[in-house]
């Protein structure tokens, strides 16, 4: 094998690791808010709460960074600062969400905080971890931004 076709493999090599690296971190931080959309039905079953239809169709917008990210990756381009974006949306907008208030009130009985709502153990953690999924799928975004980048030098 001569250095280029070397070069080409290792090019190759890491643009594929990059686009695995986009769809796990998309994939996780799906699960990350299904695990949180979860936490807030058992919320709402031990306060005695209905989550109405309206609540559930808003609800929705959550998961579209993750599915446009998803959407450019099978694309092939823009998937990675998609997913960057996604990790910052998320990160950002429940925490506004559960320690602030919502910037648009549209959640029902989370339009009040955490502290408010008196939250237990459990919603704390699962936020905590949801927090951390978004920086870490936005870290993920960057690392694959830098593999993709280091592939097309290589080729």
């Amino acid at each position: 094998m001569t250095q280029i076709e070397t070069m080409q493999a290792a090019g190759a090599a890491m643009a594929e690791r990059a686009r695995k690296v986009i769809l796990r971190a998309n994939l996780a931080m799906i699960a990350m808010i299904v695990i949180h959309d979860t936490d807030h039905v058992r919320q709402a079953s031990n306060w005695c709460y209905t989550i109405g239809l309206q609540l559930w169709l808003v609800n929705i917008a959550v998961y579209i960074p993750s599915l446009i990210a998803l959407a450019l990756l099978w694309r092939g381009r823009g998937a990675g600062v998609a997913t960057m974006i996604n990790g910052l949306l998320v990160g950002a907008a429940f925490s506004e969400v559960h320690l602030w208030r919502p910037s648009i009130p549209v959640w029902g009985i989370w339009n009040d905080n955490f502290f408010i709502l008196g939250a237990d153990r459990i919603s704390w953690t699962i936020l905590a971890l949801t927090v951390l999924v978004g920086a870490l799928v936005t870290a993920a975004g960057a690392y694959a931004l830098g593999l993709q980048w280091a592939a097309r030098r290589s080729i």
